[in-house]
């Protein structure tokens, strides 16, 4: 059986590859940054009062997907690992020097799983590995004739820059909370290299295909795999709201521009009624301050387990995600799950969303498409029972098996 060792910084599905690459009993190892392994010092960490709840919302949560054995889980960059959970945590009083800091030691711990990953290579047929940790890997396989497989999730990195650059210009009140690169040239050159070296490259969406090709990169490389859900976490509420619940807008991810926040603002300060709410779940940018004089608009819960995703997305009625750029967002799948009609952009999330079957698809950037939409779904009762319907019976089909299969025999094709 053909082998394939993994390198991986914390994209999900390369986890969920890994379990499938495990029963088929040809993963050769997963490296990655710290993995919670329930070893004894970790269990003895968890009992702790304070540090133990401390552990368990942040770090302790990274426990292996079932069916991964936690002796093919190589561990590298752990101590950059741990001292950006604690620049993460003070990131609340300390939100300026934080942010530089956590950029610094997201770096280090990349550069700990990347060289950890060219280490390991040897003997393997097969290296599967996300981007900005893949180049001494890649590096490594070319001596050995070693098949290079490079997980992309999101657009390419230079079609990136030619969008935040004209959003930028188009709508500077916002640019502050668009991303930053603080060096392009550094990043881009990392970036590229990855891509020149693959011999396959695993995308999420036909969107991020087509940013690619635009790019440059030849489509014979591109393998487009979307993403899923776990079916067994996210599913429906048992019953129906209450009719004196708001009805709730709800939107899950980084509260920043690449996200369109301005653009939902803008829609739901229009939308609005005695009996709605909006709410925004997840950590803000740098730069997120431009939406202060919109703050009355919205309630907004930072960024919360992945375990409480599904009861929070069961109190909602409507799932908004107005993103500019995307890969393909699980987010969105998993909204699905639960029975919420979705509203999204095509810039990845209608890989999955039937325009007026499952959601609505608006232009990115239309504040008034989304402000329709919403009106829409608010105002017609039976159009929101029969997507939300429809919803469910779409995401039974976008698993995270089928995502898992598919990449594997990808992974492994002869």
């Amino acid at each position: 059986m053909k082998q394939a060792l993994l390198v991986n910084l914390s994209a999900p599905e390369m986890d969920r590859l890994a379990v499938e690459l495990a029963r088929r009993g040809a993963l050769r190892g997963l490296v990655r940054r710290y993995a919670n392994k329930l070893r004894l010092w970790e269990r003895l960490v968890q009992q702790l009062p304070v540090i133990g709840k401390l552990y368990s919302n942040t770090l302790g949560r990274r426990v292996p997907p079932a069916g991964l054995p936690v002796s093919l889980i190589l561990e590298a960059g752990v101590v950059s690992d741990f001292i950006c959970a604690v620049v993460a945590r003070l990131s609340q009083w300390l939100p300026e020097h934080a942010g530089r800091w956590g950029k610094h030691w997201v770096a280090a711990t990349e550069a700990g799983v990347a060289a950890a990953g060219g280490r390991h290579i040897s003997g393997v047929p097969v290296v599967v590995a996300s981007y900005h940790v893949a180049l001494p890997a890649f590096k490594a396989a070319m001596a050995t004739g070693c098949v290079k497989i490079l997980n992309y999730p999101i657009a390419h990195h230079a079609w990136q820059y030619q969008l935040y650059a004209q959003v930028g210009a188009q709508r500077p009140q916002f640019a502050a909370a668009l991303p930053h690169f603080e060096n392009k040239t550094q990043h881009a050159a990392l970036l590229d290299a990855e891509i020149a070296l693959a011999d396959i490259i695993l995308v999420g969406s036909h969107f991020v295909r087509d940013t690619f090709v635009s790019s440059g990169v030849p489509a014979d490389k591109l393998r487009v795999v979307p993403y899923g859900a776990d079916p067994g976490r996210f599913m429906p509420r048992a019953a129906p709201k209450d009719a004196i619940e708001p009805f709730t807008v709800l939107f899950v991810g980084q509260v920043g521009e690449r996200k369109g926040i301005s653009h939902l603002l803008a829609a739901y300060e229009q939308f609005r009624k005695p009996d709605t709410q909006l709410h925004l779940v997840g950590n803000a940018v740098q730069g997120a301050e431009v939406y202060a004089p919109w703050r009355h608009l919205y309630k907004h819960t930072p960024n919360v387990p992945q375990a409480q995703l599904p009861q929070l997305m069961q109190s909602a009625d409507v799932f908004v995600l107005p993103t500019l750029v995307e890969g393909m967002p699980m987010v969105v799948i998993e909204a699905m799950a639960c029975g919420l009609p979705v509203i999204v952009t095509a810039h990845g999330p209608s890989e999955v969303v039937r325009d007026g079957i499952d959601g609505i698809v608006v232009p990115v950037g239309d504040s008034a498409a989304l402000l329709a939409a919403l009106e829409l779904l608010y105002t017609n009762t039976a159009l929101r029972e029969q997507t939300s319907r429809n919803a469910i019976e779409r995401a039974a089909y976008w698993t995270w098996h089928r995502y898992a299969h598919a990449a594997a025999d990808i992974v492994l094709a002869d």
